[in-house]
C-alpha cells in the first residue's frame, strides 16, 4: 500500500508539472485524488466531496455536476452563492441581459471604422451566440485585452501638420480636415514656389536670356501669386523652351570647336606616327583610339579618358623613339616639344578632373567653380546661398595611431554620410586634406545650422571601423550665410573663422550658435 502512496504522489506531481500548474495545495489534492481514482485506490480524504453531495437535494446535486465539482472549497463556494442568492430567476434575468447588452456594445463596435476592431467584435458576437461557455468567454476576454494593449493610434498625429484635428470624435475629425481641404491657401504655396521657380530659371550653359530672366524673377517676387495667371505660365513655357534651344546651340558650338582641336590633333599626331620608326601594329592601336572618339555620342569626360589613353600610349612610344633618334638633333628638339605640349595637355586634364578620388565628392577646382556660378546667381536673381564648413576633428591622431590607411577610410566614410545626407541642389566637395565644404543653395543661416548639427550627430553616433577596431570621430563645423556678408570671399572667411572657433571651444560643436 505504501508503494502505491508513493506512486500515486510521483504521478501526481509528473502530472502538475506537465499540465504546467501552479503546485498549490488545492491543485495537488484534485490531481492527487484523480490519479488515485485512475489507479483504483480509494483515499478517504478524496470521498469527502461524494460523501457531502450524497447530503444534499436532487435539484442541486444535478446543479453540482453541472458545474464539475471536485473540491470541498468548490462545494463549499457553490453552497455559499446557492445561501447568497435571494431569487435564483433574477439572476439568470441579469446574466442574460449583461449578454444581450455586451451583443450591443460589440455590435456599436463593428460598426467604428477600424477594422481589427470590426473584425474582433464580429467574432466575439459569434462566439456569444454559437458558443457559451466559460472557456469561450475566456477567450475573448483574452483576445480584447491583447487588442486594448497593443492598440496604436500614433497614426493619426500625421495629421497634426495640418491643424487641429479633434481626434476624439471621428465625425468631428472629418469635419476638422474638409475645413482644411477647403480653406484656400493658394498665395502661401505661390509664395513658397515663387523663389524655386526663380533658381530652377538660372540659366544653364546660354547666357543670353538674363534680362527676361530679370523680368520674370521681379514679376514673381513681387507677386508671387501671379503664378496662377496663364499669362505668366505660358511666358515661363516660352522661356524655357527658349533656353533649351540656346543650351543646345551653345552645346553644339562647344562640340564645333572640340571637334576641330581634335582633328588638329588628330592629324599631327597621325603625321608624328608616319614620320617615325614606329612598328606598323603599333601605328593601327594608336590610329583605331583616335578614330573610335564620337563626339555625337560620347560625352566629354569619355573623351577625355580617351584622350588620355592616347596621350600615355604616344609618351611610352615616343620615349622608344627618342632612343633612336639621338643623331637627329633636329627631330628631337621637334619631339621634346611636342611631348611637352602632350604632358602639358595631360596635366590640364587631370586638373580638370572633378571628383575627388578618395571621398568621391568634388575636388577644390570644382568647389571654385560651383562658388562661382551660385555667387553669380545671387548677384544677378537674389538666390541667397549658405556655406557649410565641416573639419574633421584630430585627424593627425588618427593617423598617427591607427596609419595613414585607417584615416583614408575615415575620410572616405566622411565623404559617404555628406552624399547620403545632402539634398540634390546642394555641392559637396573637399577643401582640403581633412576639410570638406558644402553648398546650400536658398538655405538661411538657422537652417545651415541645424544641417550642420544633423551631420555632426550623424558623425558622431556612426560606428567607424578599422580592422575590426572602433574609432570614435567627431566633427566641427562653420555655417555662414552670403547676404549677411559683403562678398563671396567674406562668407568663406566667416564659415572658416567659426569652424576654427569651433575647435577652440572644445571641437565636435557647430558655430554659430542659433
Amino acid at each position: 500500500m505504501a508503494t502505491t502512496i508513493n506512486e500515486i504522489i510521483r504521478d501526481s506531481l509528473e502530472l502538475i508539472k506537465a499540465e504546467h500548474l501552479n503546485l498549490t495545495p488545492d491543485n495537488y489534492s484534485k490531481i492527487f485524488c484523480k490519479v488515485a481514482k485512475q489507479k483504483g485506490v480509494i483515499v478517504e480524504d478524496c470521498q469527502k466531496v461524494d460523501k457531502y453531495i450524497k447530503k444534499l437535494d436532487t435539484s442541486l446535486v444535478n446543479d453540482l455536476k453541472r458545474f464539475n465539482v471536485t473540491s470541498v472549497d468548490e462545494l463549499l463556494s457553490f453552497c455559499v452563492a446557492k445561501l447568497n442568492r435571494s431569487n435564483e430567476g433574477d439572476a439568470t434575468k441579469m446574466i442574460n441581459a449583461l449578454v444581450t447588452l455586451s451583443k450591443r456594445v460589440l455590435q456599436a463596435i463593428s460598426l467604428l471604422h477600424d477594422s481589427k476592431a470590426t473584425n474582433l467584435a464580429n467574432a466575439s458576437l459569434e462566439r456569444l451566440d454559437f458558443h457559451q461557455n466559460v472557456q469561450s468567454i475566456e477567450l475573448v476576454k483574452e483576445k480584447w485585452f491583447d487588442f486594448i494593449s497593443n492598440y496604436d493610434d500614433s497614426y493619426l498625429k500625421k495629421l497634426d501638420s495640418f491643424g487641429h484635428v479633434t481626434k476624439d470624435d471621428l465625425e468631428a475629425m472629418v469635419r476638422d480636415i474638409l475645413k482644411m481641404l477647403n480653406k484656400d491657401n493658394g498665395n502661401e504655396v505661390y509664395a513658397i514656389l515663387a523663389p524655386l521657380i526663380i533658381a530652377s530659371l538660372v540659366p544653364s550653359i546660354a547666357s543670353g536670356m538674363n534680362d527676361e530672366l530679370a523680368k520674370i524673377s521681379h514679376e514673381l517676387r513681387q507677386s508671387p501669386e501671379s503664378l496662377g495667371s496663364q499669362g505668366l505660365q505660358k511666358e515661363i513655357k516660352q522661356f524655357i523652351a527658349k533656353r533649351i534651344e540656346l543650351d543646345k546651340a551653345e552645346v553644339q558650338k562647344k562640340v564645333s570647336a572640340l571637334d576641330k582641336i581634335l582633328d588638329e590633333i588628330n592629324t599631327k599626331i597621325i603625321d608624328l606616327i608616319n614620320s617615325s620608326n614606329l612598328s606598323h601594329e603599333q601605328v593601327k592601336v594608336i590610329k583605331a583610339d583616335l578614330q573610335n572618339i564620337n563626339l555625337s555620342q560620347d560625352s566629354f569626360e569619355s573623351v577625355q579618358v580617351k584622350l588620355l589613353h592616347i596621350a600615355s600610349s604616344l609618351e611610352n612610344e615616343t620615349k622608344s623613339l627618342s632612343e633612336k633618334m639621338i643623331s637627329n638633333q633636329e627631330t628631337i628638339g621637334k619631339l621634346q616639344s611636342r611631348i611637352t605640349k602632350l604632358e602639358s595637355a595631360l596635366l590640364v586634364a587631370k586638373q580638370e578632373v572633378k571628383e575627388d578620388y578618395l571621398t568621391h565628392v568634388a575636388t577644390k577646382r570644382a568647389l571654385s567653380d560651383e562658388l562661382g556660378r551660385v555667387e553669380d546667381a545671387f548677384s544677378r536673381y537674389k538666390v541667397d546661398y549658405t556655406l557649410c564648413f565641416i573639419d574633421i576633428d584630430h585627424f593627425k591622431m588618427v593617423n598617427d595611431t591607427y596609419g595613414h590607411e585607417a584615416g583614408d577610410v575615415i575620410l572616405s566614410t566622411v565623404g559617404k554620410i555628406l552624399r547620403k545626407y545632402v539634398r540634390q541642389v546642394d555641392f559637396v566637395g573637399r577643401y582640403g586634406g581633412e576639410e570638406f565644404l558644402i553648398i546650400l543653395p536658398s538655405v538661411e543661416l538657422a537652417q545651415g545650422v541645424a544641417f550642420a548639427g544633423k551631420i555632426r550627430s550623424i558623425v558622431e553616433q556612426f560606428k567607424f571601423l578599422y580592422k575590426n577596431e572602433r574609432i570614435n570621430i567627431t566633427v566641427s563645423c562653420g555655417v555662414a550665410q552670403r547676404s549677411l556678408n559683403a562678398s563671396s570671399e567674406e562668407t568663406l572667411n566667416a564659415a572658416d573663422t567659426l569652424l576654427y572657433k569651433a575647435k577652440e571651444m572644445g571641437r565636435n560643436r557647430v558655430m554659430p550658435h542659433v
